[in-house]
């Protein structure tokens, strides 16, 4: 993660400087001695008259000037590499706190990282490999030594690295968190999913443009999700097959619904809980039955306004029996406000308009959709455009107009309709 100790060693600088110093205790007092014994011994030469004034300055030139000149320069030299030693040490010095500092700064954030199973990568401005923890140099393939301070592409291949060097750069000009599902072969060979996130970094002193990747394996997460999903669809079926048991007269009714309520969620671009719960709740609504007697369900004749009540009220049944299965999206919530009526003259709560769920308008409109379109014990099955206008005459009253439009665009524009549908009319 971190880069190595300056190269600058005082093992290196001091020696030089102690041999300077050395050479100055013993050259100086030398070339005083030359300078002094020069200069007495010109002065003695012209005060005898054996040498001319003009070569007792060449003496003093030669054995005064000179020395001392050169005194000087070793001195000022010494003086500079003793400085530059002291120097030298004192940098020295910080720089071996600053490594120790950060080796201890090293040292704690592998202590905490590398006892998470989630792998964590921190990724410099250059798209350089700052900080790999155990998990992600374990899911690399490679030790953490061997790949900090390298560029993506020198460690993955060319298409990951290009796909990693996107997000990151996206991440850095937007400075949103990105988070994203993919597939990868783990060594084993098995198929496993992996959820990444992206996430900028505050900048710490010089070091800007960070971005922390964090990797966490949901195989068993998504194993599990999936199984439970499918356990909960294998209860909802045997639901289902009770009612229609009950009632072979509206034997998939419920099944239809709930298809039906899915396709119009996905044509109004709701949300994946929203349409999961449209489907579930669809095919759920009738669930109540069940405690109904079985002779209204079959009867051939017009029912009574106390047995339309009784079915009306088995549709809220449907969500206090249902209400111990833990959904993951609204279900209970939506077969509560089946009955409302967008002009609020509906029940229990007499919502209105936006007060009731989305996913409960749109169950209600599919609900209403395939009764009419479904022949009954004491009524023929209706045109799939005669049914819609119907609703239309309704709508704003008992519908939310956006749901019926959403269903009349389905079932004109849509060529990959339920093959129920195709027929025109229902059998």
């Amino acid at each position: 993660m971190l880069s190595p100790a300056s190269p600058i060693s005082g093992a290196t600088h001091r020696p030089h400087a102690k041999a300077s110093v050395l050479v100055a205790y013993i050259v100086c007092p030398i070339l005083l001695f030359i300078s002094a014994y020069g200069f007495w011994q010109s002065f003695s030469l012209l005060m005898r008259g054996e040498i001319s004034q003009q070569e007792q300055l060449f003496y003093l030139f030669c054995l005064v000037v000179m020395p001392l000149a050169l005194f000087l320069f070793l001195l000022i030299t010494a003086a500079q590499r003793l400085e530059y030693n002291n120097l030298s040490a004192s940098y020295q010095l910080r720089i071996d706190q600053m490594q120790r500092r950060l080796n201890h700064q090293e040292d704690f954030l592998h202590s905490i990282t590398d006892n998470n199973p989630e792998a964590m990568t921190i990724f410099d401005r250059d798209n350089h490999f700052w900080f790999v923890n155990l998990s992600a140099a374990s899911m690399l393939r490679t030790q953490a030594r061997d790949i900090v301070g390298k560029p993506i592409d020198r460690v993955m291949n060319y298409e990951e690295a290009k796909k990693m060097e996107l997000r990151l750069n996206e991440v850095r000009s937007t400075r949103r968190p990105i988070e994203m599902l993919h597939q990868t072969d783990a060594v084993d060979g098995k198929l496993r999913f992996i959820q990444t996130h992206y996430e900028p970094l505050a900048a710490f002193g010089d070091f800007t443009g960070g971005v922390i990747v964090r990797s966490e394996d949901v195989t068993n997460l998504i194993v599990e999700r999936e199984r439970r999903e499918n356990m909960l669809r294998q209860v909802i079926g045997t639901l289902v097959a009770v009612v229609d048991r009950r009632d072979p007269y509206a034997s998939g009714h419920s099944a239809r619904v709930g298809q039906l309520s899915r396709a119009i969620a996905e044509e109004m671009v709701l949300g994946e809980k929203e349409i999961e719960a449209s489907e579930i709740a669809g095919s759920l609504m009738n669930f109540g039955k069940v405690l109904v007697p079985r002779e209204i369900l079959t009867k051939t004749t017009v029912l009574t306004t106390e047995e339309l009540q009784l079915i009306r009220d088995s549709i809220l049944t449907s969500a206090d029996i249902l209400s111990i299965i833990d959904f993951v999206g609204p279900v209970v919530p939506t077969l509560k406000q089946v009955l409302e009526r967008f002009d609020g003259t509906g029940v229990p709560q007499g919502l209105q308009g936006d007060q009731i769920l989305a996913t409960a308008r749109i169950v209600t409109v599919a609900n209403t959709f395939v009764a009419m379109v479904s022949p009954r014990a004491h009524r023929p099955s209706m045109a799939s455009n005669d049914a819609v206008q119907n609703m239309l005459r309704d709508a704003d009253k008992v519908y939310d107009r956006r749901v019926v439009m959403a269903l009349s665009n389905y079932l004109e524009n849509r060529t990959n309709k339920l093959d129920w549908l195709k027929t025109g009319k229902q059998s």
